[in-house]
């Protein structure tokens, strides 16, 4: 999607702005009793966790780094049946302590696929999670043949100082995964990146944009990062995979937002206006296959509670659990006002 440089200049003064406080306040501009850190994992529950293993570790160039027992405090956290059998595996960029993805298997319960023969302007559920890529010509050829798709190849563009190649597609469980590469300037400040990155950003495609900005700024203390919409200045190819002569004539509303501002955990909220698909958030929870949610660590759990019921947010549950690598941890999950499932937690 390409943005105007005055866009950019808006959006980088943003940051710095952003960068330059530490606490998150809310709607009434008081600071937070509490502080969210952006998420350090996207959690995917897959069908077969072997194969899904396989692909990351063969194709992302990652690693396993704990395939510890599943707590069965987690079956009350996602209202499972006593006899699920649950097995996980994290997985993480090699040389990275964050953006990690954690892979779990449930048999024993009915599932269905989270976002499965959607479109991109289709809402609810995880849209993308998006990681940098090293080499895109060469990643590309070698998913093609592993057998992911897309609704268009590779796609390069520029936005202000920089330009990019994105690619959006997707592999097992209809997950999909936004691939970019920094074309211009030369990428600095990821020296792990040697394949594919570790997860820095995630989309969901919402119904209300302002319904959506209002949880993540109001409730939760979020902070701009980017902001545009507009329609694309030119008709044709596009990495969201719109008609080519429509382009010119949807808008998309685009808002990246993180608790301190900056682009790392961070979430990024798109609306598309003109384009009106189906909703799939009703399957936008555990069990089902997918991006299920994203966790995002906390300094004080009790506050965030006491916090969300102030503001009519409901607390869906909450328990205990041993969750490597961050030992012994309270946390409790939300939804957002479409519906997509997020949980908060903090180490004991």
């Amino acid at each position: 999607m390409k943005l105007s440089a005055r866009s950019i200049a808006l959006c980088l003064l943003i940051a710095i702005f952003s960068l330059a406080s530490y606490s998150s306040y809310g709607a009434d501009d008081k600071p937070l009793p509490f502080k969210v850190s952006g998420f350090n994992e996207a959690v995917l529950i897959v069908a077969d966790i072997d194969t899904a293993t396989q692909q990351y570790v063969s194709l992302f160039g990652w690693q396993v780094i704990d395939q510890s027992p599943v707590d069965d405090n987690l079956k009350h956290l996602w209202g499972l049946p006593d006899n699920a059998n649950v097995t996980q595996r994290l997985l993480a960029n090699i040389g990275e302590d964050k953006g990690y993805m954690r892979l779990l298997q449930i048999s024993g319960v009915k599932q269905d696929v989270i976002r499965a023969n959607t479109q991109s302007w289709d809402t609810g559920g995880i849209f993308d999670l998006n990681a940098r890529v090293a080499d895109m010509q060469g990643k590309h050829q070698q998913l093609m043949q592993a057998g992911w798709h897309a609704d268009t190849a590779p796609i390069q563009f520029s936005f202000g100082p920089f330009v990019v190649k994105e690619w959006i597609a997707k592999g097992h469980d209809a997950v999909a995964f936004a691939f970019i590469e920094r074309i211009k300037p030369q990428l600095e400040g990821w020296p792990n990146l040697k394949q594919v990155s570790r997860v820095f950003n995630s989309t969901q495609v919402v119904k209300d944009i302002a319904k959506s900005l209002a949880f993540y700024q109001d409730i939760l203390g979020f902070k701009m990062y980017l902001e545009h919409r507009g329609a694309s200045k030119s008709e044709g190819a596009n990495v969201l995979g719109l008609p080519h002569n429509l382009t010119t004539q949807i808008e998309r509303s685009v808002y990246i937002l993180h608790p301190d501002g900056i682009n790392e955990g961070s979430v990024e909220l798109l609306q598309f206006h003109g384009a009106q698909g189906k909703d799939v958030s009703h399957l936008a929870k555990p069990p089902n296959l997918g991006v299920v949610t994203l966790r995002f660590p906390v300094d004080n759990i009790g506050a965030l509670k006491k916090h969300l019921q102030k503001s009519a947010v409901e607390v869906i549950a909450e328990t205990q659990l041993q969750l490597p690598p961050y030992g012994l941890v309270d946390i409790l999950a939300v939804q957002t006002p479409d519906n997509n499932w997020l949980e908060f937690y903090s180490p004991r």
